[in-house]
């Protein structure tokens, strides 16, 4: 099953502030959240596979690790012409 995107127009500011309440104390984007609304409101059990191997790692690196990496990968935005 391939994934649909669709735009939802004339929400209440009251629903938007209520919706945005929720995704904030549940941690996750508005988008989730109403995509897991709709699913059970429909009866769905879809279940969505968080991945947690890298939580350890986000956020870890000082200014400095940041820049020295960008710094270090920055060839690989070059185009090799040769090879085009």
């Amino acid at each position: 099953m391939s994934a649909s995107n669709f735009n939802l127009r004339g929400i209440p500011s009251e629903v938007m502030d209520q919706l945005k309440k929720e995704a904030k104390k549940l941690h996750i984007s508005i988008n989730t959240l109403v995509l897991k609304m709709i699913e059970q409101g429909l009866g769905f059990t879809c279940k969505r596979v968080t991945h947690h191997d890298l939580d350890d790692l986000a956020g870890s690196w000082s200014s400095a690790e940041a820049k020295e990496f960008n710094e270090n990968i920055q060839s690989f935005e070059e185009v090799d012409k040769e090879l085009w």
